[in-house]
């Protein structure tokens, strides 16, 4: 899984301002310069140590799924295999039974019959909960990251704006092209590593 980041509502408005910003002629003099949000994310210790969090997290998921589907699925099989040896009972012996004991044999059939249906029926209800229990703590997990990355994120940018003495910094994502010149992303990174 990827970790997609959202601005925060600080970086947002920050970013929002500069769109509409640009929309409209900068005042004479107005510095800006832009940064790869992504780049920053995939570069920087801590957007690197969330990715690897959710990345641990979501495995670690994966394998109890896998664990738990893999039992529900012996125990399926199991059954499966009862019912298999009872219908191959009553074949091999429906001429020498007693008509009690292919009539009781029959029963039981039946009643496995069921018995495997409902375990199936269960087995696939525990897998879509068990599935969504672990997709829920991976977003947990990764929201939970994005905030710690937002919060870290504000401070650099803004000591980038100050150093660089820009009035505004733009995501790439919103631009069509840019000087490279103008490009912020590295110095961002350097600052969120420096903390």
């Amino acid at each position: 899984m990827r970790f997609v980041i959202r601005v925060a509502t600080a970086v947002s408005l920050f970013v929002a301002a500069a769109g509409a910003a640009a929309a409209q002629q900068f005042p004479p003099g107005t510095k800006y310069g832009y940064i790869n949000l992504q780049r920053v994310l995939a570069e920087s210790d801590v957007g690197r140590t969330a990715s690897t969090s959710v990345q641990e997290l979501t495995d670690t998921k994966l394998a109890e799924i896998q664990s738990r589907q893999t039992a529900l699925q012996s125990q399926i099989d199991s059954s499966n295999q009862q019912l298999l040896d009872l219908q191959q009972r009553l074949e091999q012996g429906q001429n020498v039974m007693s008509a009690q004991a292919r009539l009781s044999l029959q029963r039981e059939i039946s009643r496995l019959q069921l018995e495997l249906q409902r375990q199936t029926q269960d087995a696939q209800a525990e897998m879509e909960r068990v599935t969504q229990d672990a997709d829920a703590e991976v977003a947990e997990l990764r929201q939970e990251l994005q905030l710690q990355f937002e919060q870290q994120l504000a401070p650099a940018l803004d000591e980038v704006a100050e150093e660089r003495q820009v009035d505004l910094i733009f995501n790439i994502e919103g631009l069509i092209w840019g000087l490279p010149a103008l490009d912020l992303t590295q110095s961002v990174v350097q600052k969120l590593n420096g903390r």
